[in-house]
């Protein structure tokens, strides 16, 4: 449930009703909307903020009243990268590489070794403010073509430096920064997951060995699970008989969050059969159908 927070970034009561009300129906933990780590990767004027401390006391008040129902909680830390406006952020956007993402955004400029800097900094305070006030764990937004994504990805990186895409290491180098930068803070003990995304890099030729890569690079720098984003669960890739969880089960042992399209109980019927995931994303099938997740429980045990 995105961009249901303040002007200034707080949590709202309606926030809090959401999440809580799917605790009560059954979901086991959640994890809240990318929130911003710095104005200047916000992405909507709705959007949950943790870049502040006045952003302490309603996340506080969000994580008590969802653990007070039994549920656990995470929160996603990201940044908007080049997908906002001056308007939004409050200045000209930054990217890997200056471009536009259309008529509700500015053309952002290339990000330089200060704002690396500072953009490291805004996501470990971030992960330090999810520490304090009481998160489970937090997860690294890496995809939805925000700042992370951007340097992944082949379309929107084509600097010339040690952040260019002339290799999958040198497109990964600013987050493995973020996380190993976060992993190395003492004030944090969180674990990490990180969310990714790869379909829409397949066109430029990703394949199963730079996936092998891509895990290897997040597991050294410390991620604790994955979180894969496919657009659909089922869906094949790298033309085998094989989905992305299959894939990844292959290349690691960590836990693995399952998303993708999830919103019949066959799909999840199949999917868990498989044992690979830990965890499964359900989020627009609750949001679509009240009680969903009832019905469900009802469709698997009979």
């Amino acid at each position: 449930m995105e961009h249901q927070a303040d002007r200034k970034g707080k949590v709202t009561p309606a926030l809090i009703r959401h999440y809580v009300s799917m605790i009560q129906q059954g979901v086991g933990a959640v994890i809240v909307e990318s929130a911003y780590v710095s104005q200047q990767g916000r992405n909507n004027l709705h959007q949950l903020g943790i870049s502040e401390e006045e952003h302490l006391e309603g996340l506080t008040q969000l994580v008590k009243a969802v653990k007070k129902e039994g549920g656990a909680i995470g929160i996603s830390l990201t940044h908007a990268g080049a997908k906002t406006s001056e308007f939004i952020c409050g200045e000209q956007p930054v990217s890997p590489s200056p471009c536009n993402f259309g008529r509700d955004f500015d053309t952002s400029r290339e990000f330089d070794i200060g704002d690396r800097e500072e953009i490291i900094l805004h996501f470990v305070h971030a992960a330090e403010r999810a520490q304090e006030v009481g998160m489970d764990f937090i997860e690294i937004h890496g995809t939805d073509q925000h700042l992370l994504d951007q340097c992944f990805s082949l379309k929107f990186n084509n600097r010339e430096d040690e952040f260019g895409p002339s290799s999958l290491e040198d497109r990964m180098r600013l987050p493995m920064e973020i996380v190993h930068a976060i992993k190395q803070r003492d004030s944090i003990s969180l674990p990490i997951s990180y969310q990714f995304s790869i379909h829409e890099k397949l066109e430029d030729g990703f394949n199963a060995d730079e996936l092998q890569q891509l895990i290897k690079m997040l597991e050294k720098n410390g991620i604790d699970f994955f979180h894969p984003m496919p657009p659909h669960i089922l869906n094949r890739v790298f033309d085998e008989d094989e989905n992305l969880l299959e894939w990844i089960s292959k290349f690691t042992k960590k836990p693995i969050i399952a998303e993708g399209n999830i919103k019949s109980p066959m799909v999840l019927k199949d999917i868990s059969m498989l044992r690979l995931a830990d965890w499964y994303v359900m989020e627009r099938s609750i949001y679509a159908r009240p009680q969903w997740f009832q019905f469900l429980k009802r469709k698997l045990v009979s």
